[in-house]
C-alpha cells in the first residue's frame, strides 16, 4: 500500500508539508478507479469512482466532505462506462451501498448496507427515476452532469426530464398513491432520524408525510399533507430540522426552527456538532425579532444581539456581502456606527472604515449603491473621494471604477468586460468629457463633453466584433444627425444597413426604427414626411424579433395610414389596423397575458360588423335594420341571433317593450338602450362572446350608421381608458343604471329613471312591480349617486327577502 501526500493545492509534496493524502493501489472496476482522499488528520475529503486513465473524469455519486468530515457537496454524474453496478464503501473499508446503471442513468436496484453488512434499504429506479421502495435522495433523479469523457466520446446526454409544479388536492379527494420515501438513518445506527413519503402517480415528487425521530426511535413530529406548501415541497406547519451528515447520515442535529404558514415563527436554535447551541434567535412572522444569542463550543457567551423587524439593530454583526465577502459592523438603535471590517473567504482585510450616524464617514467600504450594484467606496468626511470601485459578484471582477472629488466625478472612469478594459471616459465636474461610456449593450462617445456616436450592440459580449453592431447614431452639437442601422431587413429592399438622416434631432429622410421590443416596424421619410411603414405579421415572427424581415408596406397620407395596416400598442393589448384608400376594413384587438393569448377580429363586410374570437373559433356578428322607422341592432353568435337592442327616449314616458333597459350618461345628459334577449339557453356562448358582447351594448350607437359605429369601436378599442373599462368589474360606457321590463309592460326590478320638465331627473326604484322608494327632481350632476344609494337599498331589501 502506497500513500501520496498534496499540499493545499493538490500538488505532490511530503508527508511534513502535506494538507491530503490518498492510499494507492486503488480499488478497480473495469475501466474505472474509486478515488478516496483524506485530510492529513484521517478525516475523510473525497470519494468517487473516475476513469481510469484520467481520474478527473468522473462516474456516477461523487461526495466531498469538509474539515469535519461532513458532507460539502454531493454529484451524480453519468455513468457511461462498461462498468454498470458500482459499489461504494465506508471509511473503514465495508460495503456501504450498491447502484445498478443503464443508459447513463440509474436503473435497477440500490442498495445501502449497514456497517455489519445487514441491508438498510432498498430501492429500484427505472429510466434514472425513483420507481419503489426507499432511498437516500428523491428530488435530485434528475440532476446528472456530464463530464469531459464523456463529451469527447460524443455521448448523447438523456433526455432530462424536468419535474412539474406541484399542486395539491384542495377537495380532499381520496386519490390512488405510488408511494416512494427518502430515509435518513443515525449514523452507525440502524435508527431512522427522519422519512419523508413522496407520491409519484402523477410523474413528479410529492411529499405528503414526514416523520422526525430522535437517537433513541422517540418519535418528534409528524407532518401531514396539508401541512406542506401548497405549490412546493417545503414545510409549511411545522419544525424544520437540519442536520450534519456524513455519507448521508445523520451525524448531530444542526438546526431547528418551528414554521408557521410558511414563515419562521418562534426560536431557532443553532447547534455545533458536540450538541452545545451555537446561536438562538428569535422569529415573528418569517422576521427576526428581539434578541440573538451566540455561544462558544465551550457553551461560554460569545455576543449578544438584537434584531428588530428582521433587521439588525444593536450589537456587533457578521454579514455576507456579494459572493465572497465578509463584514463584521456594530448597529447602534438600527443604524450602523463605530468600525466595519470586511474580510474575503481567506480573511484578508479588503475594507476597513468607521460608520457615523449610520454613514460611511471615514475609510474604505462595501456598500449597495442607489443602482443595487456593488461598489466598493473611498470616503473622506462623508464624501466619496479616489477611485470607487462597482463589481458584480466578485470584488477582482469589476464592472467599473471612476474617480471622484468630493463626492463629484472628476477624472478617468473605466469600465470592465470579463476582467479586461473595455472602455475609459474622462469626466469634468460630474459630467461625461472626453471618452466612452460604456454599458452591458451600448457605447456612447464622447469630445469636448458633446456625444459624437452612440453604438448599439445586439449582446452585451464581443463589443469589438462589426458583425456585433445593432445600429449607430452620429451626433453633432448634441443633436442626432444620422442613423446607420442593422437591426432589420426589408425584403423588398435588401441592404446591408439602413441609413436615416435627421434634421434639427427631428426624422428627415430614410428609414427609422421604432423600439418596442416584439411590436416593432420602420417608417421611411421623404424630406421631413413619413411616407411609408414596413412591418411584419408579428405573430409569425415573434421568434425574430432581435432581426425581424419586414414584407408588408403601409402607405401614410398626411401623417395617416391610408393602404396598409396601422399597429396601435397599448399596455397589455395590441390592436392592428387594416385601411384600404383611406377606409378601415378591419381590425384585431389581441390580448396579452401569462401563458396567454387571445385575438378579436373585426371586419365591415356586407352591412355587417363581423366578428371572431381566435381561442374559440366563436363568430358573431352585429347589424342594424330599420324595422318599422325604427333602428333595431342585432347582435348574432354562431349564426344565432341573441340579442337585439333599440333606443328608448329618456321622457316622462314609462317604457312599455319588454326587456332589459339599460341608462348611460354620455356627453352630459343621460340616454337609453332597450335590450331583448332572444335565446335564454346560450349562456355559454354568452361567455365565449363576452367582449363582443360588451361592444354591442356599450358601444353601439343607433343614430349612426354601421359604417360610422364600425369606425366608433376602432376608436374606442384604440384607446386605453376604454379597453380597460372592457376588462374592469366597473359599469362599462358610462352605464349608471338598469330596468327590467316584464311581460306583462311593466316594471319589474330595477331603477327608472324620467326626465321632467325642468330638465331634471325623477328616479323611481322598484322590485316585484313594486315601487320601494322615489327621488324626484334630481340635477344631472347628482344622478349617479342617488342611483347607486337606491341600488344598495334594491341590495338590501333582495338579501332580506332571501333569508
Amino acid at each position: 500500500m502506497e500513500t501520496l501526500y498534496f499540499d493545499a493545492n493538490w500538488k505532490t509534496t511530503s508527508k511534513e508539508n502535506a494538507s491530503f493524502y490518498r492510499m494507492q493501489p486503488f480499488k478497480k472496476l473495469g475501466n474505472l478507479i474509486l478515488v478516496e482522499d483524506f485530510y492529513i488528520n484521517k478525516t475523510p475529503q473525497f470519494q468517487g469512482y473516475a476513469f481510469q486513465d484520467n481520474e478527473d473524469n468522473y462516474v456516477g455519486d461523487v461526495v466531498w466532505f469538509d474539515q469535519d468530515g461532513f458532507d460539502a457537496s454531493f454529484y451524480q454524474f453519468y455513468n457511461f462506462s462498461p462498468v454498470s453496478n458500482l459499489t461504494y464503501y465506508y471509511p473503514n473499508g465495508k460495503k456501504f451501498k450498491t447502484v445498478q446503471y443503464k443508459n447513463g442513468r440509474k436503473d435497477g436496484e440500490t442498495i445501502l448496507y449497514h456497517e455489519d453488512g445487514t441491508v438498510l434499504m432498498k430501492g429500484k429506479y427505472e429510466g434514472g427515476k425513483p420507481k419503489n421502495g426507499d432511498f437516500e435522495e428523491v428530488l435530485n433523479w434528475e440532476d446528472y452532469r456530464l463530464n469531459k469523457a464523456d463529451n469527447e466520446a460524443q455521448k448523447e446526454e438523456p433526455i432530462r426530464m424536468m419535474e412539474g409544479v406541484i399542486i395539491r388536492d384542495e377537495i380532499g379527494n381520496a386519490k390512488k398513491r405510488e408511494v416512494i420515501k427518502k430515509k435518513i438513518f443515525w449514523i452507525n445506527s440502524k435508527q431512522l432520524a427522519q422519512e419523508i413519503w413522496y407520491d409519484i402517480a402523477s410523474g413528479t415528487t410529492e411529499p405528503f408525510k414526514q416523520i422526525n425521530y430522535d437517537k433513541s426511535g422517540k418519535m418528534l413530529q409528524t407532518i401531514n399533507e396539508n401541512d406542506f406548501e401548497k405549490y412546493g415541497r417545503e414545510i409549511s406547519n411545522g419544525i424544520v430540522y437540519d442536520y450534519y451528515f456524513q455519507n448521508k447520515f445523520v451525524v448531530a442535529l444542526k438546526s431547528k426552527i418551528t414554521y408557521k404558514n410558511g414563515q419562521k415563527n418562534g426560536e431557532e436554535t443553532l447547534y455545533y456538532p458536540n450538541g452545545k447551541v451555537l446561536k438562538m434567535v428569535k422569529y415573528a412572522q418569517g422576521e427576526a425579532q428581539g434578541d440573538q444569542i451566540e455561544y462558544n463550543s465551550d457553551g461560554t457567551i460569545k455576543a449578544k444581539r438584537i434584531y428588530k423587524n428582521g433587521q439588525p439593530f444593536e450589537g456587533n454583526f457578521d454579514e455576507r456581502f456579494a459572493s465572497d465577502l465578509f463584514i463584521n459592523q456594530n448597529y447602534s438603535k438600527g443604524l450602523k456606527e463605530g468600525e466595519a471590517i470586511v474580510k474575503d473567504e481567506s480573511g484578508s482585510i479588503v475594507a476597513k472604515g468607521i460608520y457615523k450616524d449610520g454613514k460611511p464617514f471615514n475609510g474604505t467600504f462595501v456598500i449597495k449603491n442607489e443602482n443595487e450594484q456593488n461598489e466598493l467606496i473611498n470616503v473622506a468626511d462623508y464624501k466619496k473621494n479616489g477611485v470607487q470601485k462597482i463589481f458584480d459578484y466578485y470584488l477582482d471582477d469589476p464592472i467599473k471604477t471612476y474617480t471622484v472629488v468630493n463626492d463629484i466625478k472628476n477624472g478617468e472612469t473605466v469600465f470592465y468586460d470579463n476582467r479586461e478594459i473595455t472602455g475609459k471616459l474622462e469626466y469634468k465636474n460630474d459630467l461625461p468629457y472626453d471618452g466612452d461610456l460604456v454599458t452591458a449593450k451600448n457605447r456612447t462617445i464622447y469630445k469636448k463633453g458633446n456625444i459624437t456616436e452612440e453604438i448599439f450592440y445586439r449582446s452585451e459580449y464581443d463589443k469589438k466584433d462589426e458583425n456585433n453592431i445593432q445600429k449607430t447614431i452620429y451626433f453633432e452639437n448634441g443633436k442626432r444627425t444620422k442613423i446607420v442601422n442593422k437591426s432589420f431587413l426589408i425584403t423588398s429592399d435588401r441592404q446591408d444597413s439602413y441609413v436615416g438622416t435627421y434634421k434639427n434631432d427631428k426624422p428627415f429622410s430614410g428609414y427609422f426604427a421604432t423600439n418596442f421590443n416584439e411590436f416593432n416596424h420602420v417608417d421611411y421619410y421623404e424630406n421631413g414626411i413619413v411616407k411609408y411603414q414596413y412591418s411584419n405579421n408579428y405573430l409569425e415572427n415573434l421568434e425574430k424579433y432581435q432581426y425581424p424581415n419586414y414584407n408588408i408596406k403601409s402607405t401614410y397620407k398626411d401623417g395617416k395610414i391610408v393602404d396598409g395596416p396601422e399597429y396601435i400598442k397599448l399596455d397589455r393589448q395590441f390592436v392592428s389596423k387594416y385601411w384600404k384608400n383611406g377606409i378601415l376594413q378591419s381590425f384585431d384587438f389581441d390580448i396579452f397575458a401569462m401563458h396567454y393569448f387571445n385575438r378579436y377580429h373585426f371586419e365591415l363586410k356586407n352591412k355587417a360588423i363581423e366578428l371572431e374570437e381566435f381561442n374559440k373559433k366563436v363568430k358573431g356578428k352585429i347589424v342594424l335594420e330599420k324595422i318599422n322607422g325604427k333602428t333595431i341592432g342585432k347582435f348574432s353568435i354562431n349564426n344565432k341571433l341573441l340579442v337585439t337592442s333599440s333606443s328608448v327616449e329618456v321622457n316622462s314616458a314609462i317604457p312599455t317593450e319588454p326587456g332589459s333597459v339599460l341608462y348611460y350618461e354620455i356627453n352630459n345628459t343621460i340616454e337609453a338602450k332597450l335590450f331583448t334577449t332572444l335565446e335564454e339557453d346560450n349562456d355559454e356562448e354568452r361567455r365565449d362572446a363576452e367582449i363582443f358582447s360588451t361592444v354591442f351594448s356599450s358601444y353601439l350607437n343607433h343614430n349612426k350608421t354601421i359604417e360610422e359605429n364600425f369606425n366608433l369601436i376602432a376608436d374606442k378599442i384604440s384607446s386605453e381608458k376604454d379597453v380597460e373599462l372592457l376588462f374592469g368589474n366597473e359599469l362599462k360606457g358610462g352605464l349608471i343604471a338598469g330596468l327590467r321590463i316584464n311581460e306583462a309592460k311593466k316594471p319589474e326590478i330595477g331603477t327608472l329613471i324620467l326626465k321632467n320638465s325642468n330638465n331634471s331627473y325623477d328616479l323611481k326604484l322598484f322590485l316585484k312591480e313594486k315601487k320601494l322608494m322615489e327621488k324626484d327632481s334630481v340635477e344631472l350632476k347628482n344622478v349617479k349617486t342617488e342611483i347607486e344609494n337606491l341600488t344598495k337599498l334594491l341590495e338590501q331589501k333582495m338579501n332580506q327577502d332571501f333569508k
